[in-house]
């Protein structure tokens, strides 16, 4: 009997093959994303037809699937698995654009995975140390034992069994599984939650498989590359930096701007409530309001869309809140990468509203969430320097992501910049690159933060820009 089952087994890991895959990139469709999920597609399919000779099933989503939210998860399940229940197909493997793919690694990791039958879905795991802002706060204490909630690293990839896929369907449109979440946050995280459900009626967890690594190695199925750099990193002089801020900070916000980031730009305006020739700011005439700051925000991009008028050299203009950490230095060599100007791109951290419950899905929206900064080709800011609130207090992020929506301008997620601190992202997270930003003033100190993570780059754009002036 035992002889028969490793027959069996072997049998199962011999005949893995492409066909019993999809490949899925989770692509965007601005031009430098799509060129890098392109060149993704033509190696994947040059790999497997010499190890096979055959052409593979790779998607790219934003081509492929016209389904809004893609990159959440959720809405690919109905299109994948219409298309592929009862076929060879037994995985499905997703990635993003700058996810390396080695096919023929990969195949031994899901012949493997294929062998364990309580095995259904793979890749890097991830897992909290405490509670954290950008997950809800949610801590999992009934899997401490377990080793704690895992959720996947995106960036390396993951592997779902189209079974797995075909029973969430099932379980979400039957009801028996809630969607609830009004927020896409970190499509990771939530992915991993809606998989697992509650204690009281527990899904798959996921198996971490050593295939799926941060960092190439020579047993590695896929790992993230650095993003690429298009060229020289474009002149900060070229960028217009606007903080927002209020009274209040005037005194302590806006003096932490200034000794760090704040040095290395030519072009920085802080937008107020009031006037304060000391630091300076403008006033942009709409009193301050504890939360939302749509009318504010809107009254920012209509005056620096006016200012730049005058500074035909500017192409970008960069919104920043008041405690946003910033590496200038990296945000020039990310921006060589996209197109400024008079064209219409809006850059910075994605986040959703509306994909997690079915009766919203349809109607769900994206947004650049405002901490982390928000870069607007000049184009864009003028588009949407004319978007209107619905009241002054109104979220000013998600209002230009629903106005942006409206006006077919695309927005363009980075995960180099970021909403919170250092310490609410997996450490596997942040070392994938070379972040842009970070979020919020407290411990550790902000001064800490940019010292650690941006200093020392700006300081060589500075000794670079003064060597250009000698």
């Amino acid at each position: 009997m035992h002889l028969l089952l490793l027959f069996v087994f072997i049998d199962l890991a011999t005949c893995f093959d492409s066909r019993n895959v999809v490949f899925t990139i989770v692509s965007q469709s601005e031009p430098y994303h799509a060129s890098v999920a392109s060149r993704l597609e033509q190696d994947i399919e040059k790999q497997v037809l010499e190890l096979e000779g055959r052409r593979p099933l790779v998607y790219v989503t934003h081509e492929d699937f016209a389904v809004s939210g893609a990159w959440t998860i959720i809405p690919l399940l109905r299109p994948l698995t219409t298309k592929y229940k009862g076929s060879d197909v037994r995985w499905v493997l997703f990635v993003e654009p700058h996810t390396a793919v080695r096919c023929g690694k990969l195949f031994e990791a899901l012949a493997a995975a294929d062998g364990h039958q309580d095995t259904m879905w793979i890749g890097y795991a991830l897992s909290d140390e405490e509670p954290t802002i950008i997950h809800h706060f949610m801590f999992y204490e009934e899997l401490e034992d377990e080793g704690g909630f895992l959720y996947p690293h995106f960036a390396s990839g993951f592997a779902m069994r189209i079974k797995l896929m075909e029973k969430l369907l099932e379980e979400i449109e039957s009801g028996k599984r809630k969607l609830e979440a009004d927020f896409s946050i970190d499509p990771a995280f939530e992915l991993a939650q809606l998989v697992y459900g509650d204690r009281n009626n527990p899904g798959p967890l996921l198996t971490p498989d050593l295939s799926f690594c941060i960092v190439s190695g020579e047993n590695c199925a896929t790992y993230p590359r650095q993003f690429d750099l298009c060229g020289s990193p474009i002149s900060e002089e070229t960028i217009f930096f606007a903080v927002k801020t209020w009274s209040g900070f005037h005194s302590t916000r806006t003096k932490v701007v200034k000794k760090t980031w704040g040095k290395h730009v030519s072009n920085l305006y802080f937008f107020s409530d009031e006037a304060d020739p000391s630091i300076p700011t403008i006033d942009i005439g709409v009193p301050n309001t504890k939360t939302g700051h749509c009318a504010k925000t809107v009254a920012i991009l209509k005056r620096a869309v006016k200012m730049v008028e005058e500074m035909p050299h500017i192409k970008w203009i960069f919104l920043a809140d008041d405690d946003t950490i910033l590496g200038v230095q990296r945000l020039c060599e990310v921006l060589s990468c996209y197109r400024g100007g008079q064209d219409l791109t809006v850059i910075g951290e994605r986040y959703g509203y509306g994909y997690g419950k079915i009766e919203t899905a349809a109607k769900g929206y994206e947004y650049i969430t405002g901490g982390g900064g928000t870069v607007l080709s000049v184009g864009a800011a003028r588009e949407l320097s004319s978007c209107a609130c619905v009241t002054r207090a109104a979220p000013d992020d998600m209002t230009l992501g629903a106005c942006a929506r409206r006006r077919n301008i695309t927005l363009v997620h980075s995960p180099l910049f970021h909403q919170a601190r250092p310490q609410d992202y997996a450490r596997e997270v942040l070392a994938r690159d070379r972040p842009v930003s970070f979020h919020r003033h407290s411990s550790p100190d902000p001064l800490r933060v940019y010292a650690t993570w941006f200093q020392h780059d700006d300081l060589a754009l500075k000794r670079r820009r003064n060597k250009d002036e000698l």
